[in-house]
């Protein structure tokens, strides 16, 4: 990386370091304090380590709970930075892209989460791999799965990439991983292995759940009943879908196996495909996809990119709206809105399906490539 790039990646950083205290957070927040005391809430257990360590140096440095949450994102954002600009397939270009996002900026600086933290650990696990480390790949997934549990299913590829030299990063996986939950797990019974989605947020789980209710205001009577035994099904059982990509996605990755498997590529299909088939989401997940949706395809990735970030924005204004109309859930109470919040509102929802539909076309694309 030059030194302009590296003054670039420094400015940049510095400024959301400034809008961490103050910028404004998520409901994240508040579950993330909760879950630092070591109250079991419906996140992955490895998020209790930088809760914990959070509080307490909030409590210890006088700087705010919310600044403290989102230091680690913002910095594996640098991580990320510097990684993809010492890569072949990244440099200038992919790493202005990641930087100047509205999903990278929006999520680090502005949400307060740890999904940036374990995509980070994922590609230097990817980026390792390339190199032949092996034992660090197999370190830097474990840690990525301990605090996001989807990234796990990558060992697959990972494995398969190795041949036979596969002992390192099994070994450094295992361990480390063991390492991760017994640690984090003295100290916070929560969950270890059973990763949350949020039902109705995002692509068919969003038109099931939201459409009737929209098509209830416009005087369509039983909508809302009528997909009520679809929606509960999918509530009940809908983790079962994303095991069902699961195993899609090892059958066509090992169908693979005979080439030289482009980990990359291979990483994205299954990150993409799980924003496609899960029924349910959290708008954290959209920064998954984006560091390896640079490297396999740029201008693509652009695309995503504006559209991800508009629905992330937008998806603040709306929650935005619970407050202002003193209500739990906005979507819920649409006949209390008023016309320009309706509008806004269901333009929201479009541009998650816009976003969810380019998702399903590109990763359809890059599973044939």
């Amino acid at each position: 990386m030059t030194p302009g790039l590296l003054a670039f990646v420094a400015a940049i950083t510095a400024v959301k370091l400034l809008l961490a205290p103050s910028w404004g957070w998520t409901n994240d927040i508040q579950l993330l304090l909760i879950q630092a005391t070591g109250h079991p809430v419906p996140y992955p257990t490895g998020n209790y380590a930088f809760a914990a360590n959070a509080l307490w140096l909030a409590r210890s440095m006088g700087l705010p709970f919310v600044f403290w949450m989102k230091v680690p994102a913002i910095l594996a954002d640098v991580v990320v930075a510097l990684v993809m600009g010492t890569m072949a397939r990244g440099g200038r270009r992919v790493v202005l892209a990641y930087l100047l996002s509205p999903v990278s900026i929006l999520l680090s600086a502005y949400h307060g989460q740890v999904h940036t933290v374990a995509t980070a650990a994922a590609v230097i696990a990817l980026w390792a791999a390339d190199r032949e480390r092996l034992g660090l790949s197999g370190i830097a997934l474990a840690l990525a799965v301990g605090i996001r549990q989807h990234f796990g299913i990558l060992i697959i590829p990972l494995v398969l990439r190795a041949r036979s030299r596969w002992l390192p990063l099994a070994a450094g996986f295992t361990l480390a991983f063991a390492f991760v939950a017994i640690a984090v797990w003295g100290g916070y019974s929560g969950r270890l292995v059973s990763p949350h989605i949020v039902y109705g947020a995002w692509g068919y789980g969003m038109l099931l759940l939201q459409g009737p209710r929209v098509l209830e205001l416009l005087g369509v009577h039983g909508a809302i009943r009528m997909a009520g035994p679809v929606n509960r099904g999918l509530v009940a059982y809908g983790p079962l879908v994303s095991w069902i990509w699961i195993v899609v996605f090892i059958i066509w990755v090992w169908r693979r196996r005979s080439a030289q498997i482009d980990l990359w590529r291979a990483a994205l299909v299954y990150l993409v495909g799980q924003y496609v088939i899960s029924p349910g989401f959290g708008v954290q997940w959209l920064i998954w996809a984006l560091p390896l949706w640079l490297v396999v395809d740029w201008r693509g990735a652009l695309i995503y990119s504006g559209l991800a970030g508009a629905f992330l924005a937008g998806s603040y204004w709306q929650w935005s709206l619970n407050a202002a109309y003193g209500v739990a859930s906005i979507t819920a109470n649409l006949s209390l809105l008023r016309r320009a919040d309706l509008i806004g509102v269901v333009l929201v929802g479009c541009c998650g399906l816009l976003t969810w539909a380019y998702c399903a076309r590109s990763a359809w694309r890059f599973a044939r490539g």
